[in-house]
């Protein structure tokens, strides 16, 4: 909520116009209201819009589920760390042994993901860690600060995060350093290929020993769907783009609004900008043939999750099964299409050059 306080603020002085924030905690939540046309415009990072676009879990939904989203502008360089209490005997990911508990705020598998991931890269076998569910982020963050649970994994720019910290005992991040143990980072990518590491750029106060230590980086979007109107995201962009300086220091995070950092966000991006940004970004002469050929690969990629999903939907339908993902039967049944079809699993590009193994196997290549 501050966040887009801190840039909307400027840009309603500005342009006279009455913007409205609304807080909305689900993700699956947030992203309907998009997909419909209720909402404008959402932040959401690589991983959470995965979950969406392959409608997983809670977001297979009847009204749920993956549509035509498109970027918006850059949001944010996102980080997430390892962290444990001050006072904690763990000083490295290497200390974490078989008997070591891990909060979690859920058993599923979207969750677990970058745990378990950890543990590959470190070769802890994961029945060997005592998993504490706690049910809710914020559990999971307190079970460390409590002592209740021994080390856990989330976002170091969350309110519940530095609220921890500027606790008695304080916190500890743990390096993911990939540089320095390339073959445990790799080990680790085998199960969260959306992941990238490198030191974290965001804290303040209570969580400045964030920065510099190392944790999966990524940048967050501003999305929206592709039948938002060109000329809203197109003016909306050039705004963004025209008045940085507005803006930069409102926030911590800010800093990484930059169209340098859109830029450099595209490169591995499997999310297609919305017509209106790929208009403002042709005027500006940033948008180059690689972008172009970029563009019909991510389009290409959503259309299969769009056009499948709704397939699947009516073909669940005419066989009496419900679009309900607390329905095992219905998760198994488009867990199944997607399989029967070939629609394959989201993963990030190398670079603006070098696509994802996906691009192949939907025939998207030059």
């Amino acid at each position: 909520m501050v966040k887009y306080v801190s840039f909307l603020v400027p840009m309603e002085a500005d342009i006279g116009t009455k913007l409205r924030v609304v807080p909305e905690a689900g993700g699956a939540n947030r992203a309907t209201q998009v997909k419909q046309g209720t909402m404008f415009t959402m932040s959401v990072g690589k991983s959470s819009l995965k979950n969406t676009i392959e409608a997983v879990e809670d977001w297979s939904t009847a009204d749920g589920g993956p549509f035509p989203v498109r970027i918006v502008w850059v949001h944010s360089l996102a980080a997430s760390a390892v962290f444990v209490r001050g006072d904690s005997d763990i000083e490295t990911i290497y200390d974490i042994k078989p008997g070591t508990k891990w909060a979690v705020w859920s058993g599923t598998d979207s969750v677990m993901r970058v745990p378990r991931a950890i543990l590959d890269w470190i070769q802890v076998d994961h029945d060997d860690i005592i998993w504490v569910d706690t049910g809710t982020t914020e559990g999971s963050v307190r079970a460390v600060a409590e002592g209740r649970a021994d080390v856990t994994w989330f976002f170091p720019s969350s309110a519940m995060v530095y609220e921890v910290a500027a606790a008695p005992h304080g916190i500890r991040f743990l390096d993911l350093d990939s540089d320095f143990d390339p073959e445990g980072a790799a080990r680790f990518r085998e199960r969260g290929a959306m992941y990238v590491f490198g030191p974290i750029t965001a804290g303040s106060g209570a969580t400045i020993e964030a920065v510099g230590a190392w944790g999966t980086v990524g940048y967050k979007y501003a999305v929206t769907r592709a039948q938002s109107d060109d000329e809203l995201v197109y003016n909306f962009a050039k705004w963004m783009d025209e008045n940085f300086d507005l803006y930069k220091d409102n926030h911590a995070s800010n800093i990484d609004m930059s169209l340098g950092d859109l830029m450099v966000s595209l490169e591995n991006t499997y999310i297609p900008v919305h017509e209106g940004l790929r208009r403002y970004l042709v005027d500006i002469g940033e948008w180059t043939d690689a972008h172009e050929r970029r563009q019909k690969q991510n389009v290409g990629l959503i259309d299969a999750y769009v056009n499948g999903y709704a397939e699947a939907q009516a073909l669940a339908e005419a066989r009496g099964i419900k679009i309900d993902p607390s329905k095992g039967e219905w998760r198994e049944f488009w867990a199944q299409y997607k399989l029967d079809q070939g629609i394959p699993v989201i993963s990030m590009h190398q670079s603006l050059t070098v696509d994802a193994s996906w691009v192949e196997e939907l025939g998207l290549g030059d």
